[in-house]
């Protein structure tokens, strides 16, 4: 016995110890990107850190701290999606549903194995609650595979099987027998996410995301309407620049853009960040979060539209000039600016009159 706990103390210890080494680092990785994903990651493994280190005296904010680790990994989970502009799927919403008829079973089925009451609304309750949000933060995380590949990959299978052990860990967490075991595993698993969490934030995909040095291109706040000749142009200047294009040609795009290739046909793979003529909402959203994103660190935001013809074709002209409209009015109040690539001769000269209009 002896021997047990002392195992299972060293393991606290290291465990506590790689909280902190991850806390630190992700912590750094916020500060040089400003991605708040990787603040709430941060804020998580510190949470971690308290309710191992006060699990043997104090239970109830034991199990009060490790939901807050919980709802942490859920919400950096759901902040990196919305960072990399991916919506959560429907399907993966509809796993919700039952979660509240899945949780009082789970709490009866505890009940009826432990007949401890205490351990059943402490410890037993939070890691029932928490291993429901940590794994619905895995799933979500399995959105970005294809950007991150291995990098995601390892971190969102540690965190779903993180989410899974804790059923066991309420069922057998009072049995002597089980508490090595279960606190081994929770430890390889966490040093494990800590580890893929690392990764991450030093990947390519999600340094070049956050990149905050941008450099000194003379544009002006607002709007700027470009032929063809002009926007290629200056392309070639704000190749470095993250700016987010819409586009019809998405052949030598500049790798730092987040580029959409405005399409009807629904390609995969190469052609992924696809976005329909018709979802002029969708783009609205996408713009107005990167404005915002850029606005809070200092930045400039350089929105590009470079298929407004095409635009055209699938929108009536009051839809197109009320986009047009609030694109511009997000570009002028986070000091931003928006680059509308115009062949006047292929335009009608009753939307381009009314484009110059409302564009000035």
């Amino acid at each position: 016995m002896d021997g047990l706990q002392a195992l299972i103390t060293a393991e606290a210890f290291i465990v506590m110890l790689v909280d902190w080494i991850g806390a630190v680092i992700l912590f750094r990785a916020y500060l040089k990107n400003r991605r708040r994903s990787a603040l709430a990651f941060s804020l998580a493994w510190i949470f971690d850190f308290l309710s191992i280190f006060l699990s043997s005296s104090y239970l109830t904010v034991s199990s009060l701290t490790f939901t807050i680790f919980s709802a942490l990994i859920f919400y950096g989970s759901v902040k990196f999606l919305k960072e990399e502009s991916i919506r959560i799927e429907y399907k993966n919403i509809l796993w919700f549903v039952p979660i509240p008829t899945i949780f009082l079973l789970y709490l009866l089925g505890l009940y009826e194995y432990t007949q401890n009451v205490e351990w059943v609304v402490t410890a037993g309750a939070s890691f029932g609650i928490s291993g429901i949000f940590v794994i619905m933060g895995g799933i979500f995380l399995k959105e970005t595979e294809e950007i991150y590949k291995s990098a995601i990959k390892y971190l969102y299978i540690g965190i779903i099987l993180f989410g899974i052990h804790l059923v066991p860990a309420a069922l057998f967490g009072l049995d002597v027998w089980y508490r090595p075991i279960g606190f081994t595993f929770s430890a390889i698993l966490i040093i494990a996410m800590i580890l893929a969490m690392m990764k991450l934030v030093s990947s390519e995909p999600f340094l070049k995301q956050g990149a905050n040095k941008v450099p000194k291109i003379d544009l002006k706040t607002g709007v700027m309407l470009l032929n063809s000749k002009e926007y290629h142009e200056l392309k070639n200047s704000l190749k470095e620049v993250p700016a987010l294009a819409f586009l019809r040609d998405v052949v030598d795009v500049p790798e730092k853009w987040s580029c959409y290739f405005v399409t009807t046909v629904p390609f995969q793979g190469k052609f992924k960040n696809t976005i329909s003529p018709t979802d002029l909402g969708r783009m609205t959203e996408l713009s107005y979060r990167y404005f915002e994103e850029l606005s809070k660190s200092n930045r400039r935001g350089v929105v590009i539209i470079d298929c407004l013809e095409y635009l055209t074709v699938y929108n009536s002209p009051e839809s197109i000039m009320k986009f047009l409209s609030k694109l511009r009015d997000f570009a002028v109040v986070t000091n931003g600016t928006l680059i509308l690539v115009v062949e006047e001769e292929s335009l009608d000269k009753r939307i381009l009159a009314q484009l110059k209009k409302i564009m000035a």
